[in-house]
């Protein structure tokens, strides 16, 4: 059996986790609501336990949208909210049943084996029963005959599996998601290891028949029942036998016997009796471990109330950390505590607290420390003054504050490291306060106005005691990014990091410039938004049938029915894939197919055609207009999705290794590569990497451009203004280009004083010249004073080179070119561009 544990308390999560699993239930678990609801529509469980107060979608609306989906899979609510009318509303919402917390782990467990029994329409838990061969789900036990079979938890999931629908065969990929879950990651090798191992466990005991048949090239199923036992059951299993066999006669489920006991003992035991103390003991430990971090949130709200200033954001955090601490504080036995959390929470509820109400949850608040006499008193943190409420933020400058964008937390950083970030925060529009321990971390974030942590790891530690502030802060706020940083390489710690959902992962040394750019593309603003499906076809019908098809999908489709219109549409929203019909009026899908091949942008764009009648000479025109798939009509469902997701995701790979070949050229030799002064790259680095990328380009027959430019005017500023203001005006200049660019793909280098080159792969001239406007309208709008009578603000020159590299000609000729437009723009006065294109 296989359950789903939405709760996103780590204590009370770890606790349920471990009684489940001892009582043989396969467990998969989630911590925040739309997590949930991917898992529960992506596979099978036997019932969802569900809390209600879970951050991202809450249980009550999970579990409406469940039931409006039409899943009809048991769902158990678990929650602090003890009232009438909250139980009411959760049943009314689709709940079969609902517990309060703090509760009892033994009822917990009966009340989900009454919803499971519910859920098999039988008034009891019936035996399953294969000839001799009877697995009895009360005991947990198998036997054969009058002996007992012993099976590991995964043998015994495995048996009961085939048992419960005889006539259906099971896919190795079916077993793997009915008995793993998805952290175990297994290969389809454990299943056979495990079909392996189970056949061998029931001959050993005797059981001669082969009971589980290798269907081949589809999987598994539990073989039919011999003739010999069908005909000549014992007398106890007359009844069960004549049961199966119908069973398998009429495709319905494997029959049952309600259970005999013949003094056997039981080789699993029952899950109210299994027990683990040590495994209890280290959850007890980690939820009490916690318990000064989450009271240090609550107070930090209740300080924030009393000093007049409590920000709406910092009071939900308090009230949902008041609303868990009620919960897990009586579960693991802390009643009394468990009461005054329940006070806090319900006193945070209300948004006009007058100063009695204050008072009495400041009372609360010092009542719920004392019962659990969490530290002593020489241990406490030490008060502090409104004016110091906001922790680490009160030592910003303000001149800082006002002038930053972005805010983020910073955890143990080298303090080398910690200066050069704050040192370029403000060009970057970030401020950056910095925490020496968790617990002021967790402080800090309360304030509810970090966008953003970066958490250096303490490589003297065990992996675990080093991924703890990952791990608590994404299980408060799963939605913050996070990003890690480390000096030490390691595959497991990448591994780790990622299962914890961290957001990015860096190896120093890492310059500011690669913090910061990657805390903005972690900015929600700057997150990859779901993939784009446009589909082209006059048939409003399929346009509607496809579209019907690929939302569930999560993909965004936008129906165009006219043809005429396809090129403004699609500049407009610039798609991850495209569908065309073949057969359109005015332009054919063949024309559009073409259209689209032949310029720059969506050279890779991935197109899929759709026809009525695909023959042979309609496959050949498809390709060799540069579709890269065919779909027949009638539409199949299955094989359209499949399609479509599997062309994105190879669209997203090739980016992908576009990148990671930028980035291994990229940061090659991090220190000799970057030019000290502007922090783009250097000239030696130039120069390797224009090679690299021609030779590449020249392997594949891509176009590459280059563009050299040069402020205009900039030898007169620096005689003019100084050496200082010279270079912090070449630094502007330099950090504008760079972000006119896309940095994953293109290169930006400074090749001479005042020289700069901008290194295009994949792009023609047409691609170019777009760059070449950004760049000359960033640096307009730098306004940087211009020291000559011809112009107000400085200015930019460039020269553009482009072509398709071929082995005639090497990268020297292209930056030839590049450098004879540069000189010929600057002859023309400047603020210009010349464009010489190469012949091959």
């Amino acid at each position: 059996m296989k359950i789903l544990l939405v709760e996103d308390d780590l204590a009370t999560r770890d606790l349920l986790v471990f009684h489940l699993t001892a009582a043989r239930y396969t467990v998969e678990q989630a911590a925040d609501g739309i997590t949930a609801q991917e898992l529960a529509l992506l596979w099978n469980y036997d019932l969802i336990l569900l809390d209600v107060n879970i951050p991202r979608l809450d249980g009550l609306s999970l579990c409406r949208q469940l039931r409006r989906q039409g899943m009809s899979t048991p769902i158990l609510m678990l929650t602090a909210q003890a009232g009438d009318e909250d139980v009411i509303t959760g049943l009314d919402a689709g709940a079969d049943d609902y517990v309060t917390k703090p509760f009892e782990v033994s009822q917990v467990l009966a009340r989900i084996r009454a919803l499971l029994r519910r859920g098999a329409r039988a008034t009891m838990i019936p035996s399953l029963v294969w000839g001799q061969l009877r697995l009895d789900p009360t005991l947990a036990q198998v036997t054969h005959g009058d002996q007992v079979v012993p099976l590991t938890p995964k043998e015994y999931s495995l048996l009961e599996l085939f048992l419960r629908h005889p006539q259906r065969v099971f896919s190795r990929s079916t077993i793997l998601d009915h008995l793993w879950t998805i952290d175990d990651s297994p290969t389809e090798g454990a299943v056979t290891n495990l079909v392996k191992d189970l056949r061998n466990r029931l001959k050993r005991s005797g059981v001669v028949e082969n009971v589980i048949q290798t269907v081949y090239g589809l999987g598994y199923r539990l073989r039919d029942l011999p003739p010999t036992l069908a005909a000549a059951p014992s007398a106890g299993e007359r009844g069960a036998s004549e049961l199966i066999g119908a069973g398998q006669s009429n495709g319905s489920q494997a029959s049952v016997q309600p259970k005999q006991r013949q003094g056997l003992t039981a080789v699993m035991v029952p899950p109210e009796q299994v027990t683990a103390p040590q495994g209890l003991e280290v959850i007890a430990a980690r939820f009490q471990a916690s318990l000064q971090a989450r009271l240090a949130l609550v107070e930090a709200a209740v300080r924030s109330l009393q000093a007049g200033n409590l920000p709406p954001q910092q009071r939900v955090i308090a009230q949902d950390e008041a609303h868990r601490l009620a919960g897990g504080l009586g579960t693991f036995g802390y009643e009394e505590g468990s009461t005054h959390a329940r006070q806090i929470e319900q006193l945070l509820g209300d948004r006009d607290l007058r100063g009695e109400q204050i008072d009495q949850l400041s009372r609360s608040l010092l009542a719920l420390k004392q019962t659990l006499t969490l530290t002593k008193p020489s241990e406490q943190v030490p008060e502090r003054s409104p004016e110091q409420s906001s922790s680490l933020a009160a030592t910003r400058p303000a001149n800082v504050a006002r002038a930053a964008r972005h805010q983020g937390v910073a955890l143990s950083l080298e303090p080398e490291l910690l200066d050069r970030l704050q040192a370029d925060a403000a060009d970057w529009g970030w401020h950056l306060d910095c925490a020496t321990n968790l617990t002021e971390l967790m402080q800090a974030l309360a304030q509810g106005q970090a966008e953003a942590v970066v958490i250096t790891l303490d490589q003297k530690a065990a992996l675990a005691e080093k991924l703890a502030p990952l791990r608590e802060v994404k299980h408060r706020y799963p939605r913050l990014p996070v990003m890690v940083l480390t000096c030490h390489e390691s595959l497991e710690e990448r591994v780790q990091v990622a299962r914890l959902q961290g957001d990015r992962y860096l190896v120093a040394p890492a310059a500011p410039r690669q913090v910061f750019d990657s805390l903005e593309q972690l900015l929600p603003d700057a997150q990859t938004p779901e993939s784009q499906v446009m589909v082209v076809d006059n048939d409003p019908v399929t346009c509607a049938a496809i579209t019907e098809l690929l939302t569930p999908w999560g993909l965004q489709v936008t129906e165009l029915d006219d043809p005429s219109q396809f090129w403004e549409v699609l500049r407009q929203i610039q798609p991850d894939l495209l569908l065309l019909a073949l057969e359109m009026p005015t332009f054919s899908g063949i024309d559009l197919c073409q259209v689209v091949r032949q310029d720059s942008r969506f050279g890779n764009l991935p197109i899929l055609m759709v026809a009525a009648h695909p023959d042979t000479v309609t496959v050949r025109q498809v390709f060799e207009a540069g579709g890269d798939d065919l779909i027949g009509k009638p539409i199949v469902g299955p094989e359209l999705v499949t399609r479509v997701l599997s062309r994105i995701e190879r669209s997203r790979l090739r980016q992908q290794i576009e990148q990671m070949r930028h980035h291994q050229a990229l940061y090659w030799d991090q220190q000799n590569s970057t030019d000290p002064l502007t922090q783009v790259a250097n000239g030696p680095h130039f120069d390797a990497f224009l090679r690299q990328q021609w030779e590449r380009h020249c392997q594949d027959q891509a176009p590459i451009s280059l563009i050299l430019c040069s402020p205009d005017h900039l030898r007169t500023y620096y005689q003019i203004y100084g050496q200082q203001a010279g270079d912090v005006a070449l630094r502007r200049i330099a950090r504008t280009l760079y972000r006119t660019i896309n940095p994953n793909i293109d290169l930006v280098a400074r090749c001479g004083n005042d020289e700069f080159a901008v290194v295009l792969p994949n792009t023609n001239l047409d691609g170019a010249l777009r760059v070449v406007s950004r760049m000359q309208q960033a640096v307009s709008d730098l306004k940087i004073s211009c020291p000559a009578a011809t112009a107000e603000h400085v200015t930019i020159s460039l020269g553009i080179g482009g072509t398709t590299p071929t082995k005639t000609l090497s990268s020297d000729h292209l930056l030839k070119t590049a450098d004879q437009a540069l000189q010929d723009a600057k002859v023309r006065g400047g603020n210009t561009f010349c464009l010489y294109p190469m012949c091959s």
